[in-house]
């Protein structure tokens, strides 16, 4: 599909093109493809020496008061459940830093910052946030959970609305690396996904009744997507 659209829209032909590093299930956002296998080394070394730096977006159902903080908590492969991440003692050490980027009445848009480089360290991290403060939940909802946004989706049409979003709310915002030609260093955004972005139409009291409506109490608990 990405070589597709380079040839549509560049011209371009990347018949070597490569992925450098993959996003969790259900995550929107940036991600890094090289043009060939000389690039694809560069850019996995600095991926495995942590020099890549990521940062990512995400709500949480519940006010978290702290402006900013870290959660230190080892992860380690759950020994029950194969190909999912834990916290566990006996893990490796694992470092998420975290900002409050804007308070509503009963949820939190946060910005994350791993720190190390663990499988699904930031997913597993803020869902850890409730053993820290009791009411904070990270949450997917399910497609039930909907909400009409703003006034352009507020017409007379007869019909089932449409969930405001399905899936756990994180998205991979920025993420920056040293390009493998002059070493420049690059920082790339993402724009929110549209179904992100939607929560965020409209005045601030809107935006809290549909981001409640997303991760409501029904919502599914993001244990069961990791």
């Amino acid at each position: 599909m990405l070589r597709e659209y380079l040839r549509r829209n560049e011209g371009s032909h990347h018949p070597n093109l490569r992925v450098v590093h993959r996003l969790d299930k259900d995550t929107s956002g940036a991600i890094i493809f090289a043009k060939n296998v000389k690039a694809q080394s560069y850019l996995s070394k600095q991926f495995e020496e942590g020099e890549v730096d990521k940062t990512y977006h995400a709500i949480v159902r519940g006010v978290i008061r702290e402006n900013d903080g870290m959660i230190n908590l080892s992860l380690m492969e759950s020994p029950t459940n194969p190909g999912t991440m834990i916290v566990s003692e006996k893990g490796k050490k694992s470092i998420t830093s975290f900002t409050v980027l804007e308070r509503f009445n009963n949820f939190t848009l946060v910005e994350a910052k791993p720190l190390t480089g663990r499988t699904h360290q930031v997913r597993v991290h803020l869902m850890s946030m409730d053993t820290r403060w009791p009411s904070i939940r990270f949450t997917a909802a399910p497609n039930r959970c909907t909400c009409r946004v703003s006034r352009k989706t507020t017409s007379q049409k007869k019909g089932p609305e449409k969930p405001v979003i399905n899936r756990l709310p994180l998205h991979a915002y920025r993420v920056s690396f040293r390009e493998p030609t002059e070493e420049k260093l690059i920082a790339v955004e993402a724009p929110l996904a549209k179904d992100f972005a939607r929560m965020f139409e409209g005045p601030s009291q809107v935006r809290g009744a549909v981001a409640l409506a997303a991760i409501a109490e029904v919502a599914i608990e993001c244990r069961s997507f990791i």
